[in-house]
């Protein structure tokens, strides 16, 4: 698997997934299509900045950096005099650029953590008479300050100074509304709070300076003037960029329009405040709250950094953990930032705070000045990679097991999370608030049936586990693949499902029986056909279905190719992944659901039912016409519509399939998780990979036994699989973990299984699966006696199958308690 790494650095540069799908279309860079995807992203620009009728927006190919020296140069020329305003780095990065021009601009130093003083540059101008342009930085990501941008351009104009400003960190995140007069030129880039992709960049300026400046350009690729009279002309660009970069740049603007900028400037300010609160007690933010930006938040060097080879260190501990923050210490302030990223999720903002506390409790801070950066970077070369497997979340499966999702409770500190054993939660506090939570407009604890704290914990500490965004536990695993089926249901008769045929008796019954009598047709395509899936789609497909090992039979699902497929068609992928948890990811595979019977392995003991669906955040239902209730109004929930729901909230907010599926689904059926049986799930999964490890070590075992034995006819069991089924169990299973630990043998006929079931010992005869005990079931008797024998034959489950699920007993126990039974026959 590619490792990523979730960078929390200066500012917003994430990419939405409908940005990231618009970046795969690229098309001729000069025909008509080009011209108009440029024009609707110049008025997109113009009006997220209140369609001001004296400006015009010209694209720039390059970063933001590159769009300011552009800027500059066709602005500003050498008898100018202008006045740069320096509270940080990017206001000397101005200074610089014109000094390199021979321009001979007069400086305003401030300190980094204070803001610009209208009055104080008021003055300046009056002193000095000759300046021409004032050039300073909106927000200053040096420290996060942001500078009073209205009262500081409307002082120089008064003066007939023109204003050039670097909105490059605030454009998209701050209301900048121009239509009521603003600088004479702002700067700002695609991948900063519009959250684009890199390589386009935007310059604002008046109609007076673009038709009246008569500067001689610098360069070509510099010339603002030039490039924009050509945008206007023709709508062609004197220096293209690719057509996807513009495109997807479009689909940004888009968004953020969608949005909105009040309501994007609150989400980032949620995720900073949640910074603030988990580092509480580590660290301290440097400025006040009243000149904090939105965008990204500067924290004093905790005690023991004093400088950057002990921030070195710090920085490569955070590494190590698959945490970045921006790498510099600011030496001036004593402070490090961190970038308010749209994409930055509660698991994360905890591992950070978790990983700062371990940090300093370790007492490295007293190793500055004695190792160095490099010999720190370099010791964690050797672990990094155990530790960090996945780009969203910051530990490996052996670690998030045991601490995504919960660190400790807040009123008493306990570190295992508690059993809140109780059904309602009391209202207290402002009624608004209140009917907010009722409404999906705030956060909170309403009835157990919906949301409860232990259940909640499990469910980021799976999320977590299986590198999903987030995932809803219900009551068992037969709730699980129900609700995550009809949640995608358009609520009309005529739905279908394009199923593997490959299924437990039980599933194999809600689909083509109970769903059925609720308007949800189900179709079967054959797994090992991949293109019988894509034949039966049509435009009511709701998903794709399939167990990822099928239970008994274990015919492999080819994951890759059915999310392929579903991605082609827009419809997602849901897959059952009870029988090999942490053996298969289908989520980095492209499937959109995994559902799970936590009840089996997750669980490991035969104590607890429960279920767990599992948002992979690999399908976009804003895109498809398939799913109304996603997109319109749904009357479920008071004609809410859900992707606009996300904006409100924080912990619920990073999923909007399994929001809709807990608010109406769960609600309405009850299908509830009981606390007590969430607390028991999370005691199963702290051990749950090192269960699988020795289920799949014994079943290897077993299986080769069983594949010699003369009383076996034939062994199923991936580890064995030839041709194609070995293909796709290679591209979709974990070696590092196995094969799984389901085996599934046939003897001669139906009274050879009964009598094999009737001489076990140590094995159990139980219809569950996943124990940790190792457990047999003869099917036709038990769980598929519901199944039609020729529907039955045609999943491959016949009279002397037997399934076998091993377990972590001394395998050599096991094979002599199957060798006592076949010799029975």
């Amino acid at each position: 698997m590619t490792r990523q790494r979730s960078l929390l650095t200066p500012g917003p540069i994430s990419l939405a997934p409908a940005v990231k799908t618009q970046m795969q279309f690229d098309l001729a860079s000069r025909d008509l299509e080009f011209k108009e995807v440029t024009a609707r992203m110049r008025r997109s620009m113009l009006n997220l900045s209140g369609s001001p009728k004296d400006y015009s927006v010209v694209p720039i190919q390059g970063g933001g950096s590159f769009a300011m020296e552009a800027a500059l140069s066709s602005f500003v020329s050498q008898g100018d005099r202008p006045l740069v305003c320096i509270n940080g780095i990017y206001g000397e990065r101005i200074l610089k650029i014109l000094r390199l021009w021979g321009v001979q601009a007069v400086q305003l130093v401030k300190r980094a953590t204070e803001a610009l003083d209208p009055e104080e540059i008021a003055g300046c101008l009056s002193q000095d008479p000759g300046i021409t342009h004032l050039c300073f930085v909106h927000c200053e990501t040096t420290t996060g300050i942001v500078n009073p941008l209205e009262q500081v351009v409307d002082g120089a104009r008064r003066r007939g100074v023109k204003t050039i400003v670097d909105g490059m960190s605030s454009f998209g995140a701050i209301d900048i509304d121009l239509s009521r007069g603003g600088p004479d030129v702002l700067v700002t880039s695609s991948n900063k709070c519009i959250e684009g992709p890199p390589g386009v960049a935007y310059v604002f300026a008046s109609h007076e300076l673009l038709e009246n400046a008569v500067q001689e350009p610098r360069s070509f690729v510099l010339d603002v003037r030039d490039q924009w009279r050509s945008l206007e002309r023709t709508g062609e660009w004197r220096s293209t960029p690719p057509t996807h970069i513009v495109q997807a740049a479009t689909k940004a603007l888009e968004i953020l329009a969608d949005e909105g900028i009040d309501v994007r400037r609150r989400r980032y300010e949620k995720i900073k405040d949640r910074i603030i609160k988990e580092l509480d007690g580590v660290t301290t933010p440097l400025l006040a709250a009243n000149l904090q930006s939105p965008i990204c938040v500067a924290f004093a060097a905790p005690a023991g950094i004093s400088d950057q080879v002990a921030f070195d260190q710090l920085y490569c501990h955070l590494a190590a953990h698959n945490l970045y923050v921006y790498s510099k210490l600011h030496l001036p302030t004593r402070s490090f930032r961190i970038g308010c990223i749209g994409e930055i999720q509660s698991s994360w903002i905890e591992q950070l705070g978790c990983a700062f506390r371990t940090y300093f409790r370790s007492g490295r801070t007293g190793l500055a000045g004695r190792t160095s950066a490099r010999e720190t970077c370099e010791s964690r070369a050797d672990t990094s990679h155990s530790i960090a497997t996945a780009s969203r979340y910051p530990f490996s499966t052996e670690t998030a097991v045991l601490h995504a999702g919960f660190r400790r409770d807040p009123t008493t500190k306990a570190v295992a999370v508690p059993i809140y054993q109780n059904t309602a939660y009391e209202l207290d506090g402002d009624l608004n608030h209140i009917a907010n939570v009722y409404n999906v407009k705030a956060d909170g604890f309403t009835y157990t049936r919906i949301i409860n704290p232990t259940t909640r914990a499990l469910e980021r500490r799976y999320a977590a586990v299986d590198m999903g965004n987030d995932s809803l536990a219900v009551a068992s695993g037969q709730a699980a693949t129900f609700l995550a089926i009809v949640n995608l249901s358009s609520g009309e008769v005529g739905d279908n499902v394009v199923a593997s045929p490959y299924l437990y008796g039980n599933t194999w019954n809600l689909l083509h029986n109970t769903l059925r009598r609720l308007g949800i047709s189900v179709r079967t395509a054959d797994p090992r056909l991949p293109e019988t899936f894509e034949r039966a789609i049509d435009d009511r497909t709701i998903c794709l279905f399939g167990e990822m090992i099928s239970n008994p039979r274990l015919i492999p699902l080819p994951v890759k190719q059915l999310a392929e497929i579903g991605r082609r068609h827009g419809v997602p992928l849901v897959v059952d992944n009870t029988t090999t948890p942490l053996v298969c990811r289908p989520s980095a595979l492209g499937a959109a659901i995994t559902t799970y019977s936590a009840t089996k392995y997750i669980c490991g003991h035969g104590t607890t039912l429960g279920g767990l669906i599992v948002d992979n955040g690999a399908f976009d239902y804003g895109e498809s016409s398939r799913f109304p209730l996603f997109n319109n109004p749904d009357d479920a929930h008071g004609g809410i519509i859900w992707r606009n729901a996300l904006q409100d909230i924080d912990d619920l907010a990073q999923s909007e399939f399994l929001l809709k599926a807990r608010m109406t689904w769960l609600r309405d059926t009850g299908a509830a998780i009981a606390p007590f049986a969430s607390f028991q799930l999370i005691q199963g999964l702290e051990t749950l990979h090192l269960r699988m490890k020795q289920h799949c070590a014994n079943a290897k075992v077993v299986a080769s036994v069983l594949n010699e034995h003369p009383k076996v006819r034939r062994v199923f069991y991936p580890g064995l699989f030839e041709g194609a089924d070995r293909e796709t169990i290679d591209q979709t299973l974990n070696a590092e973990y196995g094969h799984g630990a389901m085996v599934m043998f046939e003897v001669e006929n139906e009274q050879a299984g009964r009598k094999f079931i009737q001489n076990v010992d140590l094995m159990y005869h139980v219809s569950n699966v996943g124990d940790a005990r190792t457990l047999v079931t003869h099917p036709v008797s038990t769980t598929h006696t519901t199944v039609p024998r020729e529907k039955r034959e045609a999943a491959g489950i016949f009279g002397g199958s037997i399934r076998l699920c091993v377990g972590i007993e001394d395998v050599n126990d096991i094979i002599k308690d199957l060798d006592k039974a076949l010799s029975a026959i």
